[in-house]
């Protein structure tokens, strides 16, 4: 009840130019006081709509007939005008109180798929509800910005979702932001404008791409017949462990799942199949523009496939740390560097002679990429 009354007493000024922030200031002074009332802290704009021109050029027609005609009727109707239209404006002031929203970015973004972005809202109020309010959003990769729009009706103290898509052309850093929101609640004569941006930043990675990786054309066997006691997909049971995204349904443990009351994986240990290593060089000396986007996209690809074999071991680019690829998040981790590859000249790689199965790429024309296996090609992919 302390908090009703409270936030009941603070309604009583809504005039004042901190009424939007947590504590308001104790700046006395009129001068202050009526420039902060003009320019606000935080972004505001307050600007008549088509309707809200009319109705006062209504009002000033009925104004002028009034004082002409002295008819009580008419100074009524004025007053109704222009009650309606300070009506309207203080309830799109209590309308965005203590309205807090906040933006949400994909975790994961690939270049030619769908992202999906979210707005999340809370309404802190304990009587008013929110309505009619509008988000401007937008990204990197779009061009003009979206609307979105609040439908139903966000009671005081529910809290609200509004959600968006968008599709990356090109790897590298996607901004996304919110910029602003707007409303024109409740009777469409003024629209209400706070500008507070959020910006969030997420790093798309290559797109996939098919390519041919045949790398025992040579003849050459890469099972041993000894088991490794690292994770891969043999038939030997290693370790039990909670699901992750991007796991194959059919290794769910169902006994343990039903008794641990949550998804779990059985964990095989890895046959006796030579890993790979992955190296990308990106000298600008080799590469061009449209060939070494290929190249980053079949390097996203193999990667990808080679570690849900089990056959990923290290990967590295252009002469940086080799990174050994252990779980997920090391992959995610090798996507994202690949985001920001760029072409450097000179970037040459040195690699140690005696590791086996070192994948290499080299151009083939303009558009496509050779793979090689120890200096064998073995496989290519097309721009």
């Amino acid at each position: 009840m302390p908090n009703l009354n409270q936030e009941l007493k603070s309604w009583h000024d809504w005039t004042h130019p901190d009424f939007f922030q947590p504590k308001k200031g104790r700046e006395s002074r009129i001068l202050p006081l009526f420039f902060r009332q003009l320019l606000p802290i935080r972004f505001q704009k307050t600007r008549l709509t088509l309707i809200g021109w009319i109705l006062i050029l209504v009002a000033m027609g009925i104004g002028s007939a009034a004082y002409n005609t002295s008819s009580n009727i008419l100074f009524m109707t004025l007053s109704l005008l222009l009650s309606t239209l300070v009506l309207s404006g203080i309830l799109s002031l209590i309308n965005f109180k203590r309205l807090k929203w906040d933006l949400c970015a994909p975790e994961h973004l690939q270049v030619d798929e769908v992202g999906m972005a979210e707005v999340s809202i809370v309404n802190e109020k304990s009587i008013f509800p929110t309505m009619s309010i509008c988000f401007t959003v937008g990204s990197s990769a779009t061009r003009e910005d979206e609307r979105l729009y609040l439908k139903n009706t966000l009671a005081a103290g529910a809290a609200g979702k509004l959600e968006w898509t968008f599709i990356p052309q090109q790897r590298g850093r996607c901004d996304v932001y919110l910029s602003g929101v707007t409303s024109q609640f409740p009777f469409g004569f003024l629209e209400k404008v706070m500008g507070h941006e959020v910006r969030e930043t997420v790093l798309v990675w290559p797109a996939q791409i098919e390519y041919s990786f045949k790398p025992i054309s040579s003849g050459q066997r890469f099972i041993s017949g000894i088991t490794k006691r690292n994770p891969g997909l043999g038939n030997d049971l290693l370790n039990l462990r909670p699901y992750q995204a991007g796991d194959p349904p059919r290794l769910v443990h169902w006994k343990a799942t039903a008794r641990l009351g949550k998804l779990m994986i059985r964990q095989l240990a890895q046959e006796g199949e030579a890993g790979f290593h992955l190296i990308l060089d990106a000298d600008a000396t080799s590469w061009g523009e449209v060939n070494f986007e290929t190249l980053c996209s079949v390097t996203c690809s193999l990667a990808d496939d080679l570690f849900h074999a089990g056959r990923l071991e290290t990967v590295s680019i252009s002469g940086q740390m080799t990174l050994a690829v252990k779980s997920l998040r090391d992959l995610h981790d090798f996507y994202d560097a690949l985001a920001m590859v760029e072409r450097k000249p000179s970037a040459s790689h040195e690699v140690s002679v005696k590791m086996k199965n070192r994948i290499t790429f080299r151009p083939l024309g303009e558009r496509g990429v050779a793979i090689y296996v120890d200096e064998q090609k073995t496989g290519e992919a097309e721009g």
